[in-house]
């Protein structure tokens, strides 16, 4: 048994899950008419309504205590000042960094680490505005109209999140594309649309070794090498943001078009970095900056606030009250707001690549359920695809349903009441179930759900959104004793590529230690290909 399932706070939570499981969420209201009131807290814009999960007083009680044993709260002080929070690395993890205002003054290792910060938005200000002025243009003079980035997690997925979710607040007319996958489908269905003269490639990769990234970027360098001469595609085309500098001087990009991402900053928490160059490029830099504003205003929430106001603290406990306790299977995230029908994806990385380990911080076995599956999509589109496995399937779940009240276009607010309507009649439906005589349209309902609402979907409340669950997910993690910040998982898959490279390519003999599926799909490609 593990040092966390011997603490007195986890086994009274087993007790005390034991007590509420027959208890229906329903029954909670009528015990307690201002439940909603109890149990909903706001931050500039931002409201987080968690009445409507199965816990009582007693259990956010317990679930504190165990926080307070997980010493959360010097966790939250060490992420803040700098502490190497990445023990198998030996790194800090200061994403946090990336969005604090103040231009000086958060010294780590000698260094500080905020003049870096803000040289490299002063960076990203100037080459944002020489695109939007078409002061910079492709090699033949013309100005720049489209956009891609090539990345792959970290430095695809976030990005595009938030230019999908943004594009109300696009300044520009550039096309955006967003290209991880290496593949020969993907590449020729964007070389067809994509005007040599005027592309602009931003290579996303904090290592520059991501063998996905790289092979795209040099197809795709072969391709535009087709139309212009090599120096100038360099020049006026390529740009990157990354850690190795050198390696993308290597590559051929000038040193004044490589923009800094730092190696104390984990590629999934990277949003606020120049990783998301794409994203500048956009809105602009002052919708940026705004962005970056409500990403402080979440952080500083989190730093300052109680746990029981503390949303990203919340979220996350009862997250474990859910898995740990209640035995759920997976948590499902419901944007009920189209322009955020990727969030879901963004946090499918976030979370699972972060706590979906199985070895605590001593390297030992977990004795404990940690990650959920995490899904979702757009609400409404769920509705029609996945919701009947809710109402009436076997699986245990939670969910979070995330509503924007109020749309940029004010001409489209009938179509807005819809989908907060819609939001609410599930969620409601989730809770209380539908007593039908026929069976076959019983709900059994009594599944807990939580409820984030925006006003507005701004830069700024956007920014408040995906830091809430950074944080959610560093909470997690220090309760679980797993570190947030590596993922070793994914390397031995990327290892035995390499070794399988050479045999499709007919290189060299088969290998006797491969199993025979694996020779026998290898040996299938070679006869294809040959």
């Amino acid at each position: 048994m593990s040092k966390l399932t011997k603490q007195r706070a986890w086994k009274a939570l087993q007790q005390h899950a034991i007590l509420l499981e027959k208890q229906r969420i329903t029954d909670l209201f009528v015990d307690d008419p201002a439940r909603f009131t109890r149990y909903t807290t706001e931050e500039a814009g931002l409201t987080f309504d968690y009445s409507k999960n199965l816990f009582q007083a007693d259990t956010l009680s317990l679930l504190y205590n165990l926080a307070d044993n997980a010493q959360l709260r010097s966790a939250i002080d060490g992420l803040f000042s700098g502490e190497k929070c990445n023990t198998t690395q030996q790194l800090p993890a200061l994403h946090t960094v990336l969005r604090d205002p103040r231009r000086s003054g958060r010294v780590v290792n000698g260094q500080d680490v905020l003049m870096a910060v803000h040289a490299a938005l002063d960076q990203m200000e100037e080459f944002v505005t020489n695109l939007q002025q078409h002061r910079w243009r492709g090699a033949t003079g013309k100005p720049i109209t489209d956009i891609v980035n090539l990345g792959i997690g970290g430095s695809d997925l976030g990005p595009q999140m938030a230019v999908q979710a943004l594009q109300d607040y696009q300044q520009t007319s550039f096309k955006f594309h967003f290209i991880s996958n290496s593949d020969a489908a993907t590449l020729n269905k964007l070389c067809h649309t994509l005007p040599p003269e005027t592309t602009l490639f931003i290579i996303a990769s904090k290592s520059f070794t991501t063998v996905e990234t790289l092979l795209n970027a040099q197809a795709l360098l072969s391709w535009m090498q087709k139309t212009l001469d090599y120096k100038q595609i360099m020049q006026h085309h390529f740009v990157a943001v990354t850690a190795h500098p050198e390696k993308a001087q290597q590559f051929g990009i000038k040193k004044e078009h490589i923009f800094p991402i730092w190696e104390w900053v984990g590629g999934r928490f990277s949003l606020c970095s120049c990783i998301s160059l794409a994203l500048a490029l956009s809105i602009g830099m002052q919708n940026f900056r705004d962005f970056l504003a409500g990403a402080h205003t979440m952080d500083q929430h989190f730093y300052t606030r109680p746990w029981a106001t503390n949303m990203p603290v919340l979220l996350a406990l009862l997250g474990i009250w859910q898995r740990n306790f209640l035995r759920t299977e997976a948590h499902v995230v419901l944007p009920y707001e189209g322009a955020l029908s990727d969030f879901p994806r963004y946090l499918q990385q976030l979370e699972m690549e972060s706590t979906g380990k199985s070895v605590t911080l001593t390297g030992q076995a977990v004795d404990y359920p940690t990650c959920p599956l995490i899904f979702g999509d757009s609400g409404l589109n769920g509705q029609h695809a996945f919701y009947q496995l809710f109402h009436q399937g076997t699986a245990t779940f939670s969910s979070d349903f995330i509503l924007v009240l109020r749309p940029k276009q004010t001409e489209w607010i009938d179509l807005q009441k819809h989908a907060v309507a819609s939001a609410l009649s599930q969620s409601k439906a989730f809770m209380e179930g539908f007593a039908a005589q026929d069976p076959h349209k019983r709900l059994v309902g009594n599944h807990s759900s939580s409820t984030l609402v925006l006003e507005a979907l701004t830069p700024f409340t956007l920014g408040m959104l995906i830091t809430l669950y950074e944080h959610k997910v560093f909470t997690q993690s220090v309760i679980w004793q797993v570190n947030p910040f590596d993922q070793w998982g994914i390397y031995y898959g990327k290892a035995l590529a390499q070794q399988i490279t050479p045999q499709l390519e007919g290189k060299v003999s088969d290998d006797e230690s491969f199993d025979s599926s694996t020779q026998g799909l290898i040996n299938l490609y070679r006869s294809y290909s040959s």
